[in-house]
């Protein structure tokens, strides 16, 4: 039996020397213990993980950017009520001129004509700037993303933690130790060249 654990055991030590030390290599070393079964394997790094969510809503690119967009979103919807008013409008005249009898069957076949083409351009107006909206809010959170993505390399750029992970819904995160939450840490990064580059 101590036989096969010392063989075991040479050859754990064969793959570690194998695996060199190289920082990307998971496991770094293998040290071999006595008969106690004191075998332990190293990785490099840790694991840290940062709250998504909270990192959001308190980066200024974030709250810049979305300030923006919600100017924007509230002036598309102002104007797209004020031309829905307008036709509304346009609808109440015409059926007021056909009922007291102010125009002809001709003139009114056309009035409902204009009618429904005014109707149905304020329907394809109000698709196109809900499309515009879609489009610009995906490349808002793009940008957002990429910038968290694109810090983090720069933050992890010696892999002093072997992964870092984030939390949110549908999260791979379900319960860790609050001590390798960095999100605090990569705000105030995030924040201060957002800072600088603005």
């Amino acid at each position: 039996m101590k036989k096969l654990f010392v063989a075991a055991s040479l050859t754990f030590a064969a793959f570690a020397m194998a695996c060199g030390n190289n920082p990307k290599n998971a496991v770094t070393a293998l040290e071999v213990g006595s008969t106690d079964e004191s075998i332990e394997r190293k990785v490099s790094g840790q694991i840290a993980y940062i709250h998504i969510d909270s990192l959001m809503l308190n980066y200024d690119m974030y709250n810049d950017l979305s300030a923006e967009f919600e100017t924007k979103a509230r002036q598309v919807e102002s104007d797209l009520t004020s031309r829905g008013r307008t036709f509304e409008r346009n609808v109440s005249d015409a059926q007021n001129r056909v009922e007291r009898g102010l125009v002809t069957r001709a003139e009114a076949a056309q009035l409902q004509e204009n009618l429904q083409r005014q109707e149905q351009a304020l329907i394809n107006l109000r698709d196109q700037r809900m499309q515009e909206l879609s489009e610009e809010q995906a490349v808002m959170t793009n940008r957002i993303m990429y910038s968290i993505e694109e810090y983090v390399r720069e933050f992890n750029h010696d892999y002093r933690y072997g992964m870092i992970v984030t939390t949110s819904g549908g999260t791979p995160v379900i319960h860790a130790d609050p001590a390798l939450d960095i999100t605090s840490l990569i705000l105030r990064g995030l924040n201060e060249r957002y800072a600088q580059n603005k």
